[in-house]
């Protein structure tokens, strides 16, 4: 997919090298569980206010917006708002009017008690979003390939350019493979309804090459335009048909390719996590006191489930004074009695 590997290669390359305005979304997370969201957007004035971010933002949020007086174009523009609890978040979430809708997005603020010590848990999870499924995504892409494109491994040396470059072939030759998977099966299930002895079914795969070649060029505007080169593929108008009796499985193709390139086309951004106590668990990268981060990308939940995790520990210092409290009073209790013997 000449389209696709562009976009896909833009993407990385957006990784590694940043992108026209930076978007960090902060959360500090307090001791009973409530927290504080705080969305940065770092640029210049035409891009500040553009949107895209990665959680919607109304009327609560109260925002913030500082001119760069230096030259340098790194205007400020902040929203903030408290949330006594996650559920309040959550719904935020499901109300995102985006392309970001379709995505599953779920956070959970869990606190657990441990006598001495208590624990905050914090789990942010973006679902795998490649709406093509037809074929696993594991039979394509290594685990190593997935590090790379998620940026859960970071380039350190030349020789990893190359390892990036291989990791974005492979990606884009299983999307090219799983659209024209899922073409070829709209094109057979559309062949069965029709009912024509003169419409051969087992042809569809005798195509699959030139499917293939024309999902590659992305040179067109709707699905059923394969449904018309497939009809002059076979010299069969019979087969336009097809887009009358499978319209609704056209039109979830058409939101899936849609879907497909709004994914692609995100900006990344960093996530912080702020938490009280000691960090004790987290699978993020970069650990600074109890503040963690994680760098999310295009690529970080396409293929499979993303999850941030962070767990710290605080001290209960009034479990500890009550427990030396109950402590002295058997301590004088069993003095007192022993005084008494």
């Amino acid at each position: 997919m000449k389209r696709l590997l562009i976009i896909i290669s833009l993407a990385i390359s957006i990784l590694i090298m940043g992108s026209c305005r930076e978007i960090k979304v902060n959360t500090i997370v307090n001791k009973d569980g409530s927290f504080t969201r705080i969305i940065t957007i770092t640029g210049d004035s035409s891009d500040v206010f553009k949107s895209g971010l990665p959680f919607p933002i109304d009327s609560t949020w109260a925002m913030k917006f500082e001119k760069d007086s230096t030259g340098n174009k790194n205007d400020v523009l902040t929203y903030t708002k408290y949330f006594n609890n996650s559920d309040g978040l959550n719904q935020e979430i499901t109300q995102d009017s985006s392309w970001r809708k379709n995505l599953k997005r779920y956070i959970e603020i869990e606190r657990k008690f441990g006598f001495f010590y208590s624990y905050l848990v914090y789990k942010e999870t973006i679902g795998a979003a490649n709406p093509f499924t037809i074929l696993n995504y594991k039979d394509f892409i290594s685990k190593e390939d997935l590090q790379w494109l998620t940026g859960k491994r970071l380039a350190l040396v030349s020789s990893d350019s190359a390892a990036i470059k291989l990791a974005e072939d492979t990606a884009s030759a299983f999307l090219q493979e799983s659209i024209t998977a899922e073409i070829i099966d709209i094109l057979k299930n559309g062949i069965e309804q029709l009912n024509n002895p003169a419409i051969n079914i087992n042809l569809v795969e005798k195509y699959k090459d030139s499917i293939a070649k024309k999902v590659d060029e992305w040179n067109y505007n709707s699905t059923n335009e394969f449904v018309d080169y497939y009809a002059k593929l076979t010299n069969n108008k019979d087969i336009l048909k097809i887009k009358e009796t499978n319209r609704a499985q056209l039109e979830n193709l058409d939101s899936d390719m849609e879907l497909l390139l709004k994914i692609l086309e995100m900006e990344d951004y960093k996530v912080t996590v702020e938490l009280p106590g000691l960090i004790t668990n987290t699978n993020s990268l970069s650990i600074n006191g109890n503040k963690v981060e994680w760098s999310v990308n295009n690529m970080s939940f396409l293929f499979e489930d993303y999850s941030l995790i962070a767990e710290s520990r605080i001290i209960n210092i009034w479990m500890f004074i009550i427990t030396g409290i109950v402590i002295l009073a058997l301590v004088v209790t069993t003095i007192f009695k022993s005084g008494k013997r």
